[in-house]
């Protein structure tokens, strides 16, 4: 049985380890939608988190009509 990934965005100052920021990603946001963005050539690279580059933050902002801090580090990461 295949399980569709939840994706959230995470955000961690530069002067820390710990998590500041995070965001569910709404329901449109699937993993066949950001492969392309996040250059994963299989489902399962979608399982690690994964820093964020600049031109992948503003895709999924567009794509999640969020915007997101530009004062962190931001990764994404998935959950069930």
């Amino acid at each position: 049985m295949k399980y569709e990934l939840k994706f959230q965005i995470y955000g961690i100052d530069e002067d820390s380890d710990l998590a500041v920021f995070e965001i569910d990603l709404p329901p449109p946001v699937t993993t066949d939608v950001l492969m392309p963005i996040m250059a994963w050539h299989e489902g399962e690279h979608a399982m690690a988190s994964q820093l964020l580059t600049a031109r992948q933050i503003s895709a999924i902002e567009r794509l999640a009509m969020i915007k997101f801090p530009r004062n962190l580090r931001l990764y994404i990461s998935s959950y069930l």
